[in-house]
């Protein structure tokens, strides 16, 4: 899929869906190069989680990354970026593409056999959401992550920061003006 189509396809499901696709453009460059400065490549079988990737700018960029130990693990809510990201990704053995909610992130990890998460990248628009869902996708995140487990996440504003604060301890935060909107990238761990 061109560019070009990928952007109209994102800015109609925006138009269909703005409570479940948080912006009128994917994430640009900028943010994902943010965001994807937090990960450790280098680390061996690493364990990727992304949360609703839209149309897969970070799932673009991490696969030039991953090696053959890795695992990224994609969920994706909406039926036509999943359907689109399982054809774009349908080479990557070690990529997973799973339509489903957040909620269900511990069956998937199940299901894919995996025990251990070091980087979950989240591209939910939590502002866009009611509370309680906020509050699910959390307190289901800090379920299933380690001590040593990185969340990523990008918002456009800090209006969260306080719900993030209850559940995870915020390590960096990074604006990133070149975006539609400009955005945080809040790098967090789980509170212990």
């Amino acid at each position: 899929m061109s560019k070009i189509i990928e952007k109209i396809e994102f800015i109609y499901q925006f138009l269909n869906k703005p409570k479940t696709v948080g912006a009128i453009t994917p994430s640009s460059k900028h943010l994902t190069k943010k965001i994807l400065s937090f990960v450790d490549f280098k680390k061996e079988g690493l364990v990727l989680l992304e949360y609703g990737p839209g149309t897969g700018p970070f799932t673009s960029e991490i696969v030039k990354y991953l090696k053959p130990t890795d695992q990224l693990i994609v969920i994706e809510l909406n039926p036509k970026f999943a359907t689109d990201l399982k054809e774009k990704f349908k080479d990557y053995k070690n990529v997973k593409i799973h339509e489903d909610c957040v909620a269900n992130t511990q069956k998937i990890l199940d299901k894919e056999g995996i025990k251990k998460v070091d980087y979950i990248i989240s591209g939910i628009p939590f502002s866009s959401l009611p509370k309680d869902v906020t509050e699910d996708i959390l307190i289901n995140t800090k379920s299933i992550m380690s001590n040593t487990t990185i969340f990523l996440t990008f918002q456009y504003s800090k209006f969260k920061k306080e719900s993030f604060e209850k559940y995870f301890e915020i390590i960096d935060v990074k604006f990133v003006f070149w975006n539609i909107p400009s955005a945080f990238v809040f790098c967090m761990k789980k509170l212990v």
